[in-house]
């Protein structure tokens, strides 16, 4: 049998929804920086620089040695007992009140919002988003096949006054309303504590789910950006919010562990979802963890904080890149944290063929219509992540980005 109708063949096996342009995007080795002279401007790698390599050795070598025949057995799917009261302790240095009973371990933030999904989306049901938005969660949902209710986004975050619109406007209510409220990713915008404020109450009057995820609240850059709690922190909050935070930014993208806090009533839920996936995260690495960071020789605060200087750095050196390469028609946004900032292009300048000329260029990005649930923006838009090239590869990065432009506007 001839090799294409051998491919074609089998792809009448998928089912809907199981390849998507984001997926692709998010899988090609270019995403992640990956190859020869690359400079990867595409996916959102921490610095490798800053993984914590020795004390991980530590942790793992204690984890086994000493409590090796308790974590090695199946264990529970809530997650390990003295992870979940780390976890609510830290939590509670920004303001988030719960105990290791609200706190769920999952493999990844993106495990998190794939059994938010299992336990409330129906085929073809609604999701609010902030457009752009994370591309990533919509792969989540897409067995699902929900429709999206997209709210443009401003440099205050989600627009309200149009999402309240939307909502009086819509047939059906929402199962959720999805958001970065904070360094969001792609735009690395935040959304102001007035509007977190007015958001919640929205979620109170009709009656909605939110779902915060806060992969990068820990890395803020400016001075007064530090204040800014997450809207799960806020009073009333944990009635209507699903939070949703990560140790694998903090420490190493390979450490596929973070957490959901739910709200009392969910809690069950999510497990019986969880336990269906993956039983539990991996146990070994929940302890390894946990040494981690009650090792007297390892100060995570100070390993986070460290991040955040770095990260700074290197979103300095884009932002004066980007000021002394491209003229006043192209804008971009100027994050206070974060690993992203939002590039437009002059009006009819292609992201998706700027994205393509990049690439031949050496340098990849990621073009802004992947960002879209409902493919209708960001068609002059790019995404680019300052978090894992150094100042000196990012200001080269920059001009190989100019070159891509130029290729394509002539």
């Amino acid at each position: 049998m001839p090799h294409a109708t051998r491919s074609a063949w089998f792809a009448t096996w998928y089912a809907n929804g199981a390849d998507s342009a984001a997926d692709r995007a998010v899988s090609h080795p270019a995403s992640l920086g990956v190859g020869a002279d690359l400079i990867g401007f595409g996916g959102g790698q921490p610095a490798a620089e800053s993984y914590p390599v020795e004390a991980l050795e530590r942790a793992f070598s204690r984890a086994i040695l000493d409590h090796g025949r308790d974590v090695l057995p199946y264990g529970s799917t809530q997650g390990l007992p003295s992870l979940r009261e780390l976890v609510a302790e830290r939590l509670a240095q920004r303001g988030i009140d719960v105990t290791a009973d609200n706190v769920i371990i999952t493999t990844g933030s993106l495990q998190g919002l794939h059994l938010v999904g299992r336990i409330t989306l129906d085929h073809g049901d609604t999701i609010v988003t902030e457009a752009p938005t994370f591309m990533g969660a919509l792969t989540t949902w897409e067995q699902q096949q929900p429709r999206y209710l997209s709210v443009p986004v401003d440099e205050h975050g989600m627009v309200l006054d149009v999402l309240e619109e939307a909502l009086e406007a819509s047939p059906v209510r929402p199962r959720f309303v999805y958001l970065l409220p904070t360094f969001q990713n792609p735009s690395g915008v935040s959304m102001t504590m007035k509007r977190r404020e007015r958001l919640l109450e929205i979620a109170r009057e009709h009656d909605l789910l939110i779902v915060e995820d806060d992969p990068y609240g820990e890395f803020w850059f400016d001075e007064g950006a530090e204040r800014t709690q997450p809207l799960r922190s806020l009073p009333g909050a944990e009635e209507h919010v699903i939070y949703l935070g990560t140790f694998s930014k903090i420490l190493a993208p390979g450490i596929r562990l973070a957490y959901a806090v739910a709200p009392p009533h969910m809690i069950n839920a999510l497990l019986r979802a969880k336990r269906g996936v993956d039983f539990h995260t991996d146990t070994l690495l929940q302890q390894a963890v946990v040494h981690l960071v009650c090792d007297g020789d390892f100060d995570l605060e100070a390993h986070v904080a460290a991040g955040r200087g770095l990260y700074k750095a290197r979103r300095d050196a884009m932002l004066d890149a980007l000021e002394a390469t491209f003229s006043s028609d192209t804008r971009w946004t100027r994050p206070g944290g974060g690993f992203f900032l939002w590039i437009d292009l002059p009006d009819g300048v292609s992201g998706d063929a700027v994205a393509a000329a990049a690439m031949a260029e050496g340098v990849s990005v990621f073009p802004g219509p992947i960002f879209y649930p409902n493919h209708d923006g960001g068609s002059s838009g790019l995404r680019l992540s300052y978090s894992n090239a150094s100042p000196e590869r990012i200001r080269e990065g920059i001009q190989r980005l100019k070159r891509g432009v130029a290729a394509v506007t002539g």
